[in-house]
């Protein structure tokens, strides 16, 4: 049997908070696959071993008996920092840690030799995937073939057996494999992204279900099933977004610093606002968008903030309406700069430069700028994306249309009638002597 490496990373988008930076760490592992692979070694992740036993007792079956572990730090995920410590107590070599270039690490890791890659957030540069590929490919080697000490715990502890815990690795060595026909967490998410990317809603949730039940209540898999879940309108729109700010409620939006969470908790208290006129929901979406948008600086934050701040200036009747209103402009501004921005960077997924596009155009409508909207809605629409995204770029457009069009009226009003207050004669006051 040939050598394995089992690598411990969170999957999917994980924030980075003292960054404030969102990274996929699926694509990380794609570089990582590819440099182990080529040093000759089979490499896998939890999320891709078939096995009818829970996750958790394979994942530390690999931490035991697998001959390199790789453990990606990035975004100083919990979990994986614990998995990485479990590995460092088992075995006193054949261990690399790898993370992004941008962390600050705590004072204990500082100690741990770490390999650094700069991530772009979406992906990793071509040039630089090929420079830390060929780094990790000769360190992989090295570090299988030497069997020198990298764990500070050994070396620290000379009390300890010489070989770590490798001799009970080989009494009852494990392959991972099974020949259960379940499905991996990697192919059910794969599928799951697939059914959101096509628009089957409930498809998707019933995929996101499955890959909770088998990985738990990781972040990203929640996130995920409250966005398929209020995208569903299963069994009807309404139950649907109670049920994702259900789903939701776990990773405690009004504590958290993650943009995706704010973003979505934002999303379905927009749309709850939209069917209840709830001043609740209302507040809770201004809120989480609000948050969002000043951690992040985003787009998608930022143009759903504009709405809804929209959205209250059309439920007033005083002199805040232009307040608001003069706060939108602002936001659409900061939009237009980010957007151009984002269409600038390197790596832009297609679906993603089409919700950039969409933005700007949208963002040009909320100025009022006409003539530059248009040019943004012909890039838009010549752009090869699925069907239900321009849908809801249209309707939204309709939306904010019609909203400007009453807030406008009432802040006319508004102005019409402080006029009308004012005395057509007064008394001036008496001067001081």
């Amino acid at each position: 049997m040939g050598k394995r490496c089992f690598v411990i990373q969170g999957f999917g988008k994980k924030q980075d908070y003292q960054q404030g930076k969102q990274f996929d760490l699926d694509a990380s592992y794609v570089v990582i696959k590819d440099a182990i692979e080529n040093a000759g070694m089979e490499c896998f992740r939890a999320d891709e071993i078939k096995s009818s036993v829970m996750i958790d007792k394979i994942m530390y079956q690999q931490l035991l008996s697998a001959d390199l572990v790789v453990a990606d730090i990035t975004t100083l995920n919990f979990n994986a920092a614990y998995e990485l410590g479990v590995r460092l107590a088992l075995r006193p070599y054949a261990t690399i840690v790898v993370a992004e270039d941008g962390i600050n690490f705590p004072f204990d890791v500082n100690h741990i030799p770490i390999r650094k890659y700069r991530h772009l957030g979406e992906e990793i540069g071509y040039n630089e995937a090929k420079r830390f590929q060929k780094e990790l490919t000769e360190l992989a080697q090295k570090v299988v073939a030497s069997k020198e000490e990298d764990s500070p715990v050994y070396r620290f502890l000379d009390h300890l057996p010489e070989k770590g815990y490798i001799d009970f690795a080989l009494q009852t060595a494990v392959t991972g494999q099974s020949t259960s026909d379940k499905p991996t967490l990697r192919n059910l998410t794969d599928q799951a992204k697939q059914a959101l990317d096509r628009g089957d809603f409930t498809d998707a949730v019933s995929l996101w279900q499955n890959a909770r039940d088998i990985a738990g209540k990781d972040d990203y898999i929640v996130q995920q099933l409250a966005l398929a879940t209020y995208k569903s309108k299963t069994p009807d729109e309404e139950q649907a977004l109670r049920s994702a700010k259900t789903i939701l409620e776990y990773l405690k939006p009004h504590e958290s610093f993650d943009t995706e969470t704010l973003g979505l908790w934002g999303s379905v208290h927009k749309r709850l606002f939209d069917l209840t006129k709830s001043s609740w929901d209302l507040g809770e979406a201004i809120f989480a968008l609000e948050r969002g948008f000043f951690i992040k600086q985003d787009y998608y934050n930022g143009i759903n903030l504009a709405f809804m701040i929209l959205t209250k200036a059309d439920c007033l009747d005083s002199t805040d309406i232009d307040d608001l209103c003069a706060t939108t402009r602002y936001i659409y501004r900061k939009v237009k700069t980010i957007c151009i921005s984002a269409l600038n960077s390197v790596g832009l997924k297609d679906d993603e430069r089409y919700w950039v596009v969409a933005t700007m155009h949208e963002a040009c409508v909320g100025l009022g700028e006409e003539g530059e909207a248009k040019t943004w809605k012909e890039n838009a629409d010549r752009m090869t994306t699925a069907d239900w995204m321009k849908a809801t770029s249209a309707e939204q457009i309709s939306k904010l249309r019609a909203l400007l069009k009453r807030v406008s009226a009432n802040a006319d009003a508004n102005r019409s009638s402080l006029i009308d207050d004012v005395p057509q004669s007064y008394t001036p006051l008496p001067q001081s002597p």
